[in-house]
């Protein structure tokens, strides 16, 4: 099974706090109640993260100078910056966020932590990974990168497959792959 998400497909939902914009890509199942969540947001101002309890979270910086998260209930905090772009944590976590050099806009996977774990590797193109049949989103953060078909995939789009990928041409890659408990 391999699926390709468009960017072009998706469409923009405002925050309920109004600090942003959420790009959904995939879900399973395709509802509320997902067990894992593929989604872009494009934060505009600094404000609280929604809780999700029971669910684990990677976000990555995809563009922006960066993004201060300051974890309330755990008295940390953790700035993420292009050159080390990425974190996870749990969705339940009482989290402020503040720009400290205007907007961002990040890549967030969220999984149900009772049903999967998720792990995250960043790739540049070409690449050929196989997950051993295990559920694997690519998702493209730059460049054109071409399918072994010669389907070409565009900036924000996302590949599912649970048989692995090869891509060709050149580009970088998120490549989260999900391990079921």
């Amino acid at each position: 099974m391999l699926t390709i998400h468009r960017w072009s497909a998706t469409r923009a939902v405002p925050w309920k706090n109004g600090g942003g914009l959420t790009r959904e890509l995939a879900s399973h199942p395709a509802n509320d109640a997902f067990d894992w969540r593929l989604s872009v947001a494009e934060v505009a101002s600094d404000g609280p993260f929604s809780e999700f309890p029971g669910v684990d979270r990677l976000i990555v910086l995809l563009d922006g100078a960066g993004m201060d998260l300051e974890f309330v209930d755990e008295a940390s905090s953790v700035r993420l910056r292009p050159e080390l772009g990425w974190y996870r944590f749990a969705g339940e976590s009482v989290v402020h966020a503040t720009l400290p050099d205007g907007p961002t806009t990040d890549l967030n996977l969220m999984w149900r932590r009772d049903r999967y774990d998720a792990s995250l590797r960043m790739l540049e193109v070409p690449v050929g990974y196989d997950p051993v049949g295990r559920r694997m989103l690519v998702f493209v953060a730059a460049g054109a990168p071409t399918l072994s078909d010669g389907t070409l995939l565009m900036v924000g789009d996302a590949v599912e497959t649970d048989d692995g990928v090869a891509l060709g041409g050149t580009g970088t890659v998120v490549v989260f792959v999900l391990d079921p408990r």
